[in-house]
């Protein structure tokens, strides 16, 4: 109250400075982030570069043309001609054209690829892809841009033009909804202030870490997901407060006093809820999550201090004027609609609540059916640059070509002994006979026709290897005792069939007690599954503790948090069912506009528990608070939750449909990842507010009666005898 212009002034002048430096965030925001240095996959790749060398970052040149094939003069002059200016840049270490490698084109010969490999930064390697693709020569033939770096830059690309779209559409639908609920622009305006506040504080705070440490990719829509909803929504709840109190014909200073005591203190614990679920992903190894945790929290801090700092000194600045420019006239106070509600679910507590527990269980089922994987090219948009270059690789070489499995083994006597030989022709021939493999290259699997023996007498006199074709094998395949081998699945990367011949080989490997690693495209995405979900259950266990122990304190109570976090825990399984049902199985494909996966993103359920448990939280706080300072009057338990529901209400529901409006913004993403994060959040929130708030957690606390407060009088307060 005292110093609300000096802090209204220094909130104004950081989130100008923060203009500044908000738009350059794109500028450290780095590709890649699914791997970790202890998994299987990592460790292939390591010993790869021991013994081969450095890989790189590879890019493929694809040329394409519907009537004309390589052996036609045209094709080849038009490659060349495509090719000829990349020579001039500097960050292009080698060009390996198709017509030096005849695995490079496809077998309909109308379409192949030039290999190029830049020298720079591999993190940053997608930043130089606009830049290769405008330096490509005119051409008559269809030409495409593909790889890792390809895929990263236009993630980049699309996630900043999703980032605008979501802003352009959820800002104006969220300032609607607001003028909605409170009839008027000026307290309309203060959460779309605060969150625009918090959102750009939060990019400029994320571009400064970046100087330090690494975010990936996918943290920009998530942040400002973030922001945006938190932002709005905890000013929300001070502004209807401040006129509740301001209608109870308080002065403009108690009201703002008593605004941060109540809904404030709330805010700061929602917050802390909200912090530990992002914090949690810190767990994980890989930076994509680790970046998403950091850059999360980072805007959590900045929106509630947003929320307990600035919305209140702009509240003491207007006073009564907060209701200025109205729109129309809403009733205040409280409504007796959710008390009759709260009462009527009370009758019959047991039914009530058993039906839509189950009712939400058997919205969740689904995730039982769930098929996690990492991401791949399919989850941009069709017209996405790098996603019809990945279709057309796809479609031309087959579903492996282009991300296949590569094995390193070790023979301490060298890799073309005939023991060596031996044991690379048998796990040669044990794959081509798998129906799940397409092509094996090996230096003991050239042609079916030769036999081990003849295998053994073509290398016997090595490094001098007998035959132009086997000598050119064992110098690409083999260095002294480290072995090659290449195996293409005839399955996508993403598939359950590409994870379980990736099991399978390492199952042969130990079998045999060869040293050998399995490393590419679906051993990473194997790998990437199976450490996510082997950390994931410490991620939520630190979630649900921490969540407990802060609503024991904020509460003083042991049994009203473990109902809050177990029917949190419901609601967020529905959300879980119905992302299933739509991203996998596609439902809602053709209105949302995206083509369904077959499987649900790995990251995503992990994301969804550590985003939405907190934030879905919100409305349990200020639920269970309202209903706390009834029962602190003196109410018995049955009119707390009545008195609770009535004041909380209104507000509770406008703020969830503030969450859902900006959640919704998101599923015009471009990105099927970000669509289905919007997607998620508005379901859960949803859920959380319109059923679980509604009417589980009135039967709930029904049913438990004034086991609701108890505590141990020695750590929690007085204890409260259950009835």
């Amino acid at each position: 109250m005292r110093r609300r212009r000096l802090i209204v002034a220094v909130w104004l002048a950081v989130a100008a400075a923060s203009l500044f430096a908000a738009p350059q965030v794109g500028s450290i925001l780095r590709a890649g982030g699914f791997s970790a240095e202890g998994i299987e996959a990592q460790r292939a790749l390591a010993r790869y570069e021991r013994h081969f060398g450095a890989v790189g970052s590879p890019l493929q040149i694809v040329f394409h043309h519907d009537e004309l094939t390589v052996a036609d003069p045209e094709f080849e002059a038009g490659a060349r001609a495509a090719l000829a200016p990349l020579a001039q840049m500097p960050e292009i270490a080698r060009i390996a054209p198709y017509w030096e490698n005849p695995a490079q084109v496809a077998p309909s010969r109308r379409t192949a690829y030039a290999t190029v490999v830049l020298d720079t930064d591999p993190d940053f390697v997608h930043q130089i892809v606009p830049r290769l693709r405008e330096r490509l020569g005119a051409t008559e033939l269809e030409v495409h841009v593909a790889g890792a770096a390809v895929f990263y830059a236009d993630i980049q690309a699309l996630s900043e033009a999703d980032l605008q779209r979501a802003e352009a559409v959820g800002l104006p639908f969220a300032l609607a909804a607001l003028i909605l609920v409170f009839g008027s622009i000026t307290a309309a305006g203060i959460p779309v202030l605060a969150g625009g506040v918090s959102v750009v504080v939060g990019l400029a705070a994320l571009w400064g870490l970046g100087q330090a440490a690494s975010f990936s990719i996918f943290a920009l829509n998530v942040v400002t997901l973030i922001g945006l909803g938190l932002g709005a929504d905890y000013s929300l709840f001070l502004v209807s407060r401040f006129r509740e109190e301001l209608a109870a014909g308080r002065p403009t200073p108690d009201a703002v006093v008593r605004t941060v005591a109540t809904a404030g203190r709330a805010v700061v614990f929602s917050g802390l809820a909200v912090l530990i679920g992002l914090g949690s992903l810190m767990l994980f190894e890989f930076m994509m999550l680790r970046s998403i945790g950091i850059g999360g929290s980072l805007v959590v801090v900045i929106a509630v201090l947003a929320a307990v700092t600035l919305v209140p000194a702009v509240l003491a600045i207007l006073g009564p004027r907060v209701d200025r420019w109205r729109v129309w006239q809403p009733a205040l106070g409280p409504r007796n609609g959710w008390a009759r509600l709260a009462r009527l679910v009370m009758r019959r507590p047991l039914p009530v609540f058993v039906s839509v527990a189950a009712a939400l269980a058997l919205l969740g089922a689904p995730f039982l059916n769930a098929r996690l994987s990492a991401a791949d090219g399919s989850v941009l948009t069709a017209g996405s640059p790098s996603r019809q270059a990945f279709d057309l690789l796809r479609e031309e070489f087959g579903d492996g070509h282009a991300a296949p499995l590569f094995l390193v083994m070790q023979f301490p006597d060298g890799a073309l002994t005939p023991d060596a030989v031996d044991a690379q022709h048998a796990l040669g021939r044990a794959l081509e006979a798998d129906p799940r493999v397409a092509r094996v290259r090996g230096v003991a699997n050239l042609d079916p026709r030769i036999t081990p023996e003849q295998y053994r007498l073509l290398y016997r006199d090595a490094p001098n290897v007998g035959g132009p074709f086997a000598r050119a094998a064992a110098a690409e395949l083999t260095r002294e005792t480290a072995a090659l081998m290449i195996v293409e699945p005839s399955v996508p990367a993403t598939s359950r069939q590409a994870s379980e011949l990736v099991y399978a080989i390492r199952a042969w490997r130990d079998l045999h007690g060869l040293d050998l690693l399995v490393g590419g495209g679906p051993a990473g995405m194997t790998d990437f599954v199976d450490r996510i979900y082997t950390d994931a259950p410490k991620a939520a266990a630190l979630i649900l503790a921490a969540t407990y122990v802060i609503l024991a304190v904020l509460f003083r109570s042991l049994v009203l948090p473990l109902k809050a976090v177990m029917l949190n825990v419901l609601s967020l399984l529905a959300s879980f069912g119905a992302v299933v049902l739509i991203f996998q199985d596609g439902w809602l494909a053709n209105v949302l506009g995206f083509e369904p996966l077959g499987y649900v993103e790995a990251t995503l359920p992990v994301l969804l528990f550590a985003v939405l448990f907190g934030l879905s939280m919100d409305y349990e706080v200020f639920l269970l608070a309202r209903i706390k300072e009834a029962h602190d009057e003196g109410r018995s338990n049955t009119e707390s939750v009545a008195i609770g529901m009535e004041r909380s209400g209104r507000v509770v529901t406008s703020a969830a449909l503030v969450v859902i409006v900006v959640s919704l913004a998101f599923v015009t993403a471009d990105i099927v990842l970000v669509k289905a994060l919007g997607v998620g959040a508005a379901i859960a929130v949803f859920v959380d507010a319109a059923i679980v708030r509604a009417l589980l957690a009135p039967a709930a606390m029904r049913l438990l009666g004034r086991w609701n407060w108890w505590a141990p009088s020695l750590r929690l307060g007085r204890a409260r005898p259950p009835a």
